[in-house]
């Protein structure tokens, strides 16, 4: 079950758990996310960090067997690939995700300036590199102006120098906008890197251990 949290508490997760054919990945997780924290979601492939991003996001409804989720209204994605419309320019991929459409383009152009891209608004995807292309992904997640900040391991294929550069901007953005994040990852670096709260999920019986 889903609803609505306070904006003083962005996530608030009550006994959920989690299963997929059958599997139980997570079992009665309990915890609460405020502005300013980031959960670093940590565990070996097939636990279901994935899989409990997109119960809080919503998306995956049916993996959810017990338990109760609630979370802000507003929320931002930032996804393993780009996902950019490739007939879009960049500045037009952020755009259609303002929170304001009425003033869409100011704001679209104003987080490509704030992740380093303002030479590259009028380019399409097939244009940018890799890490050009999270950037997009980085600034169209926050021109919603979310509570709430979803990231599913965004620079895993990237190189160590970049996926650190833009570690620090996203952390950094996190921070000055005061919002809260659930940052799943599968380097324990990364983890401590970025984090105020980890869970790991153990992947045994729906385990999972907070720290």
């Amino acid at each position: 079950m889903n609803g609505t949290a306070t904006g003083a508490c962005p996530l608030r997760v009550s006994e959920l758990s989690l299963s997929r054919r059958g599997l139980t990945l997570v079992r009665g997780l309990s915890l609460e996310l405020r502005p300013d924290q980031v959960l670093a979601v940590s565990g070996v492939s097939g636990t279901g960090k994935t899989t409990l991003l997109r119960a809080i996001a919503g998306t995956a409804a049916e993996v959810i067997t017990g338990g109760t989720v609630e979370r802000a209204g507003r929320l931002g994605y930032v996804f393993q690939e780009p996902r950019l419309l490739p007939w879009y320019t960049a500045h037009r991929n952020v755009a259609l995700m303002a929170a304001d459409q009425d003033h869409a383009a100011d704001r679209a152009g104003e987080w490509l300036d704030r992740v380093g891209l303002a030479d590259a608004k009028g380019l399409y995807p097939q244009q940018l590199s890799g890490g050009m292309r999270q950037r997009v992904a980085i600034a169209r997640a926050m021109v919603s102006a979310p509570e709430l900040l979803l990231v599913d391991e965004p620079f895993s294929a990237l190189d160590k120098n970049l996926a650190a550069d833009l570690r620090s901007q996203l952390t950094g953005i996190i921070t000055a906008e005061h919002i809260a994040a659930v940052w799943v990852t599968h380097d324990p670096f990364e983890a401590e890197t970025v984090s105020s709260l980890r869970l790991h999920l153990t992947g045994k019986n729906g385990g999972w251990m907070v720290a």
